[in-house]
């Protein structure tokens, strides 16, 4: 699509002016079908400055969520290959459970804002326009079901690691898949699966994502004011959302791949790099229950070895609460 193309050619010039004779040759069209899709893309959003006679230029502080953004920095050959991005959605979860038996594996949507976003246990989870990115992927992959918590696993492994990479600082991972810097939550993930009953075999995995980036213009609902955080909270420079996005679907294809080959322990040792409460006490929260314990390590499955008045058990679910020491940039 002509209009796909020129976003593209811009985002690699981002901040230069190009002409539209320039934009015509390089992507073989007429400068008239360069100048429609520039009016179609500043009013889908785009900051597009124009000069006469020196051409179209995406403003620098542009931070637009687009697929040729986001294709244009993938390094995948499978997943977000075949990508959808809207501006708004009720859920990507739910856009593609909806989809998914028609869909390929490595699917994805990806939203700008989500109107009825969905964290774990039921929960909401806030997700207002232009302050965050909303993802979710869709896998068929072949794996016994014991394995399946080691899609939860890459996804955080992947997300810390595109923080990492296009944020400017190494978040913690709080057991599960609690994404954190400094004690403040910045990205929730949510894997649902879908299992064959005549079967028992997985038919598809959704693992969706929800990253803070920075603070919305009203800030934050009082109620989760004191647990959640933004990347640009502890980011030295603005973050881009499409660099982000294609971030972190290059470093989940890596996770991918070595959940499919059963290469888990490499995963594993991953994991591990971004836990860093391990020695620490804790509290347990299991059936509404709260105990006192002491983190012990992360076992070859990805569970939670404890420490209990001198007696060590795996923790195969529940949750965590932790108080990490605040850590420099």
């Amino acid at each position: 699509m002509v209009r796909d193309d020129v976003l593209r050619a811009l985002e690699q010039h981002r901040g230069q002016l190009v002409s539209g004779g320039t934009l015509a040759k390089e992507l073989g069209v007429s400068r008239t079908a360069v100048w429609k899709a520039i009016t179609t893309l500043r009013e889908m959003g785009f900051p597009i400055e124009s000069s006469a006679g020196e051409g179209y230029r995406l403003a620098e502080s542009s931070d637009a969520l687009s697929e040729a953004g986001i294709v244009m920095e993938l390094n995948t050959e499978r997943l977000a290959r075949n990508l959808c991005v809207l501006s708004t959605v009720d859920s990507t979860n739910t856009y593609l459970k909806e989809r998914a038996a028609t869909l390929p594996d490595g699917y994805a949507v990806v939203a700008d804002c989500q109107t009825a976003g969905r964290g774990r246990r039921g929960r909401s989870f806030l997700s207002p326009s232009g302050t965050g990115v909303y993802i979710s992927l869709l896998l068929h992959p072949s794996l016994p079901l014991e394995r399946i918590n080691m899609i939860t696993v890459g996804a955080a492994v992947a997300l810390s690691e595109a923080i990492a990479e296009t944020a400017g600082f190494t978040p913690d991972i709080k057991w599960v898949n609690d994404i954190l810097k400094n004690g403040k939550k910045l990205c929730g993930i949510l894997t649902e699966a879908s299992v064959e009953a005549e079967t028992g075999q997985l038919s598809y995995a959704i693992v969706g994502v929800g990253i803070n980036v920075r603070m919305p213009e009203t800030g934050l609902p009082e109620e989760i004011r004191d647990i959640a955080g933004c990347l640009e909270d502890f980011s030295p420079y603005p973050v881009r959302r499409n660099a982000l996005t294609a971030s972190f679907f290059n470093h989940m294809e890596s996770c991918y791949q070595l959940i499919v080959s059963g290469n888990t322990e490499a995963l594993i040792d991953r994991y591990r790099s971004f836990i860093h409460f391990l020695g620490e006490p804790i509290t347990v929260i299991q059936n509404g229950e709260k105990q006192p314990a002491t983190a012990v390590a992360i076992d070859s499955s990805g569970h939670l070895v404890i420490e209990q008045d001198g007696r060590r058990s795996t923790m195969l679910a529940g949750e965590i609460s932790i108080r990490l020491p605040e850590q420099s940039q």
